[in-house]
């Protein structure tokens, strides 16, 4: 647009095409538009007519014109657009009385407010005033001890000096490229994963190469092959509660993976989240057989208390340590003290452990009530009940696209997550996440009722 209008093909008070069309036109998602005519008009180069749309403003006129000009790369800031796409489809897909299998979210009946409120109070009134000052970047100190104990019970050398509290996974999966990742360096990962931190690394301009999993997970023997044939910078993996999947990696695996990083020399980033939604006794974590620092560990607290908590934890050593601490203090010197007080309190608490043996038998039920309704709708399916967290991934015969189970999905009122956010070139089988931890028996299962209907019909 910068260049129609300066070339003069495009002159004041010619209307500019309706954002809808040009992404249409584009095939970019609606939201990278809208961001690329705000930038115009943030510089002047259109204006904004309500309910008339958008034009090409008159030429400023400027004393000392500008001696060079700088324009932003609109192809850089798109990078990150791998679920924006879906989350407008989902929100246009949305009708009265729809059910949504797509957002991955915890029992809201869970949430432990009323132990939670008692911890918060006490801080209130029983810390002083100091500790609500600047405080360290790492965390804070009681804090940073519980979640190294609780790393050590699982077979981590962890001390608290080792633990970075960040503002969530989403936050410390940032870190970790900010220290890591430059344009252009190889992350090797399962697929699918974890969407979330793909769009992490989307930003950093990285590029990708997909490892092979199965029914358990990552095929190690694939991992070496990527690993001799690429040389990664970075090697991102889910081993519990695999998101989508659901999958928890065996220990020998781990411990394989683990041998092979050392061997290659590979940096892992270990996405621990949702360990304490595992129905068996979770393994160890790929941490616990890291003996020379390569392996950093980050785990989000939203899953297992609440997502309004946005507290997470990176776990690493030596000099990755150190670069991710100062990474920290540039991104925002220290996440919110009070919350972490409050959350030492709750975790030191019985209410804690109390909390996660009742949740895990809230999500059992629901998992095995869920998997069982999937059974009955689509006998054709191939559905792995999962291992840990609240997901099922649903593979789709090769004559299903899709987006055309999404939008068959979306005309019976049950709303779907489409696989190709999970896969990191964004291409793949067909397939579907279905999310049930938020959702009662009775509702999830008129929601897979819904379901084989629309699939009947595609």
């Amino acid at each position: 647009m910068v260049e129609l209008i300066e070339s003069k093909r495009l002159n004041p008070g010619d209307r500019l095409p309706p954002m809808r069309e040009l992404a249409r036109d584009l095939s970019c998602a609606l939201v990278t538009v809208s961001q690329a005519y705000e930038l115009l008009a943030a510089r002047g180069r259109v204006v904004s007519r309500v309910g008339k749309g958008t034009y090409v403003a008159e030429p400023a006129q400027t004393q000392a014109p500008f001696a060079r000009r700088w324009e932003p790369d609109i192809g850089r800031f798109s990078r990150s657009l791998r679920v924006e796409g879906v989350m407008e489809q989902l929100t246009r897909a949305t009708i009265p009385g729809a059910i949504s299998l797509a957002t991955g979210h915890p029992a809201p009946e869970t949430f432990p407010l009323h132990d939670f409120g008692r911890a918060f109070s006490r801080t209130l009134n029983d810390d002083p005033p100091e500790a609500m000052q600047y405080r360290s970047a790492t965390g804070d100190p009681d804090l940073c001890e519980t979640l190294a104990a609780q790393l050590r019970k699982r077979g981590t050398g962890a001390r608290a000096s080792d633990i970075i509290v960040c503002s969530g996974a989403q936050q410390a999966a940032d870190l970790v490229a900010t220290v890591l990742l430059e344009e252009r360096s190889v992350v090797a990962c399962e697929s699918p994963t974890y969407s979330g931190t793909l769009g992490v690394f989307d930003a950093r301009g990285v590029t990708y190469v997909e490892v092979r999993s199965d029914d358990d997970g990552i095929r190690v023997d694939d991992v070496e092959r990527v690993f001799a044939e690429y040389r990664p910078r970075l090697f991102y993996v889910n081993p519990i509660a695999q998101n989508p999947s659901g999958a928890v990696l065996p220990q020998r695996r781990a411990k394989q993976l683990v041998a092979l990083a050392r061997r290659y020399d590979v940096v892992i980033l270990e996405d621990q989240t949702g360990w304490q939604l595992a129905y068996a006794p979770a393994p160890p974590p790929l941490a616990s057989y890291d003996t020379d620092g390569r392996v950093i560990l980050m785990e989000s607290l939203s899953k297992s208390i609440f997502p309004a908590l946005r507290i997470g934890y990176i776990f690493a050593k030596g000099a990755l340590a150190e670069a991710l601490e100062v990474a920290k203090v540039r991104t925002d010197v220290f996440t919110s003290t009070l919350t972490q007080r409050a959350l030492w309190r709750f975790m030191s608490s019985p209410a804690y452990n109390r909390h996660l043996r009742q949740s895990r038998a809230l999500y059992r039920e629901r998992r095995d009530a869920f998997v069982e309704a999937l059974s009955e709708a689509l006998p054709w399916a191939r559905v792995r009940t999962p291992d840990a967290g609240v997901n099922v991934w649903l593979p789709l015969p090769p004559r299903i696209s899709t987006q055309a189970a999404f939008d068959a999905c979306a005309r019976e009122g049950v709303l779907v997550m489409p696989a190709e956010p999970f896969y990191p070139t964004r291409s793949g089988p067909p397939a579907l996440r279905l999310s049930f931890g938020h959702l009662d028996e009775a509702t999830a299962r008129e929601a897979v009722r819904r379901l084989g209907r629309a699939l009947a019909h595609v």
